[in-house]
C-alpha cells in the first residue's frame, strides 16, 4: 500500500514539474514576439552571485518583462545532538518571470535604472536538490516551490548588484516530507558581467 502511494506521489510530482516548465516556456514565447527595441530594460544581463555562489542570467522578453534564471549554491548549517553541527551545501535552480512596474517612473525621476534597477512582481519557481554529503537532512524547501513574489534590484556604478525577493509559496514536497505553504525570501549580492548601460 505504501509503495503504491509513493509511486502515485512521484508521478504527480513529475507532472507538476513538467507543468511548471511548460507554463514558463509559454510565457516566454508569448512575450518574445512582443520585444520592444526601445524598452528601458537591458536585453541581456549576466551576473555572478557572491553570497549564494553561482550565476544568473536575465533576458528581456517584453517592454517591462524579463525572465531571470539562477543556478546557485545555498549554504547553511544543521545540528544534531549525536553528530553536532556541520555545514550544508545545496544546489538549486530558480526561474522568475518578472514584471518591472516602476522602471519608467524611475527613469522620469532621473533615478538609477542601470541594468534593470527597479522594483518588480514575479512568478517564481525554484527546485532544491538534496544537500551534498548529507542526504538524510530534510528541508521545507527541498523539491519544487512555486510562489508569487515582490522584489527589487539595484546595480551601482561599480557593477555591484543587489536583489531582494520576498513572498509566500507552495512546496510540493518530496518522498521524505509532505507538501505545504512556505515563506519565500532571498537576498543576493553579486557582480554584473555584461556591459553596463542605461545609467541615469
Amino acid at each position: 500500500m505504501h509503495k503504491n502511494i509513493t509511486t502515485k506521489k512521484n508521478k504527480t510530482f513529475c507532472l507538476l514539474k513538467k507543468g511548471t516548465i511548460i507554463a514558463l516556456m509559454v510565457l516566454a514565447s508569448a512575450n518574445l514576439k512582443a520585444q520592444d527595441k526601445n524598452s528601458i530594460l537591458e536585453n541581456n544581463l549576466f551576473k555572478i552571485n557572491i553570497l549564494s555562489p553561482g550565476v544568473s542570467y536575465e533576458k528581456r522578453l517584453g517592454e517591462n518583462s524579463t525572465i531571470n534564471s539562477d543556478l546557485n549554491l545555498s549554504l547553511g548549517f544543521s545540528y544534531n545532538s549525536n553528530s553536532g553541527s556541520h555545514l550544508l551545501t545545496t544546489a538549486y535552480l530558480r526561474e522568475q518571470y518578472r514584471y518591472y512596474y516602476n522602471i519608467e517612473k524611475r527613469s522620469l525621476k532621473n533615478k538609477n535604472i542601470k541594468n534593470n534597477s527597479a522594483n518588480f512582481v514575479a512568478l517564481s519557481a525554484s527546485y532544491y536538490l538534496e544537500p551534498f554529503g548529507d542526504s538524510g537532512y530534510v528541508s521545507v524547501y527541498d523539491g519544487l516551490t512555486i510562489a508569487p513574489v515582490w522584489g527589487l534590484q539595484r546595480t551601482y556604478e561599480t557593477g555591484i548588484n543587489i536583489a531582494l525577493v520576498t513572498g509566500a509559496g507552495y512546496n510540493f514536497g518530496t518522498n521524505q516530507r509532505t507538501s505545504g505553504f512556505v515563506p519565500v525570501i532571498n537576498f543576493t549580492l553579486g557582480w554584473v558581467l555584461s556591459k553596463q548601460g542605461k545609467s541615469i
